[in-house]
């Protein structure tokens, strides 16, 4: 009886969103599809890196039309956060400021600007090589949680241009 009344409801929900022009944001037709047409361009350094692989992730644009161009400037910095008992540093945060613009390819005046930001921490080992990896991880964390958020404000902007 119980699953049958979840079932209902949930039959009932799909339904009243379809009636309402509810369209999946992820769905096949859905406005994320447009985020495939944009291609990224970033600096040099390993953070920029980090960040287009996460942004071409989250946004699926490995194989897109390049109708636009989002081009990233990265500032890194990181933080001590936590000193030891010996009065060494062994907590870090990684913190990103990402300022973005999305241009329509070939055009010179962008049609988005915004700006994003990341931060993962880690702690200091005193191995140098699990230092290193957990610095490393920590950027990558980073660039995944900015790369989430530019893609977040690229769907709004998407849905206010739409008039939705």
């Amino acid at each position: 009886m119980r699953r049958t009344l979840l079932a209902s409801l949930a039959l009932t929900a799909t339904l009243g969103l379809g009636a309402c022009g509810f369209t999946p944001m992820y769905g096949q037709d859905g406005r994320a599809a447009v985020l495939s047409d944009i291609a990224v361009v970033t600096g040099e350094e390993r953070i920029d890196f980090l960040l287009q692989q996460a942004l071409l992730d989250a946004m699926d644009a490995r194989h897109g039309r390049e109708l636009y161009q989002l081009r990233a400037e990265v500032r890194q910095s990181s933080i001590p956060l936590g000193i030891g008992a010996d009065a060494v540093v062994r907590r870090y945060t990684i913190r990103l400021r990402v300022d973005y613009a999305v241009y329509r390819t070939g055009e010179i005046d962008p049609v988005l600007t915004g700006r994003a930001s990341g931060s993962a921490s880690y702690d200091l080992s005193n191995s140098p090589y699990s230092a290193l990896v957990s610095e490393q991880d920590a950027e990558e964390r980073a660039a995944d949680m900015a790369a989430e958020q530019i893609t977040a404000q690229l769907l709004r902007a998407l849905h206010n241009m739409d008039g939705s």
